[in-house]
């Protein structure tokens, strides 16, 4: 009777137990919650799906978006193969944290998520806007992680200097201080340098990568010729590429044309 009632007390505690405290077993895939990535610095992961034979898809939000922005597109992609969307430090239900908010140091942090929620790889990266920076940096330093990659209207190592061309001189300061979500437009500054020295490494360059770009971001018909060239240029990155304009789509292409979105992700799943 004794050993009963332990079993039944033990089994409470563990049901008891908030899931966001859970990590996986090493053989278990984790759930969604709360990851910690470093000390004091836990990151929240949104798991859908089941692993099989494709790779496990992975989303990497925009400056300052948390993982629910991809609501539209990910509980359709989790029909067919795990999926992983997550808050990065300071966003959604992650928590805050002393270090720096750099491309850099969140692609490491991803990869450590990952790890610690035992989510397999091969990993298909999406990331939207500033998410592609990211996507770059993983493919660079992860690269045989990596079995492909959509960037989502992509931020381009190269746009800073064309907007702040641009731009009015009387809108520049407004324009940087829009930047505090992820630290502010030094911080912002660093990713894009850093994205541009790695460029020369090569990372996409022989796997399968879709850019889906956008063509209404209001900041006036010359910055919109040059964003198009731009991410003609994030095409150029892949000799596996597919480019794709969605006329008329604003930023958040996700949003506002997530079937076309969701087509995409199947089509490279599928090759």
């Amino acid at each position: 009777m004794k050993s009963n009632l332990v079993l039944i007390l033990t089994f409470c505690l563990v049901f008891l137990i908030p899931s966001e405290l859970v990590e996986g077993k090493p053989s278990q895939i984790g759930s969604s919650g709360l990851y910690e990535v470093s000390n004091g610095v836990s990151l929240y992961a949104e798991i859908q799906g089941v692993p099989n034979s494709l790779p496990t898809v992975v989303f990497i939000s925009g400056y300052g978006d948390s993982s629910s922005i991809w609501s539209k597109v990910q509980p359709e992609i989790a029909k067919h193969t795990l999926t992983v969307s997550y808050d990065r430090a300071g966003l959604g239900l992650s928590g805050e944290t002393n270090k720096d908010k750099t491309t850099k140091q969140q692609v490491k942090e991803l990869h450590k998520l990952l790890r610690k929620a035992n989510i397999p790889g091969p990993y298909l990266l999406v990331g939207h806007s500033i998410g592609g920076l990211n996507v770059r940096a993983f493919a660079d330093r992860y690269n045989n992680e990596v079995a492909g990659a959509v960037l989502i209207d992509s931020s381009h190592e190269n746009q800073e200097a064309a907007i702040m061309a641009t731009l009015p001189p009387e809108f520049i300061d407004l324009y940087k201080s829009q930047f505090s979500a992820e630290g502010d437009y030094a911080e912002v500054m660093k990713s894009f340098s850093f994205v541009a020295k790695i460029r020369s490494h090569d990372a996409l360059r022989h796997i399968p990568l879709t850019v889906i770009s956008a063509t209404e971001h209001g900041m006036g018909l010359e910055m919109e010729v040059i964003w198009a060239e731009l991410q003609e240029d994030l095409a150029a990155l892949s000799d596996k590429a597919n480019h794709i304009t969605v006329e008329g789509s604003g930023h958040y292409v996700h949003l506002e044309s997530a079937e076309l979105v969701v087509a995409e992700i199947h089509s490279l799943l599928r090759d």
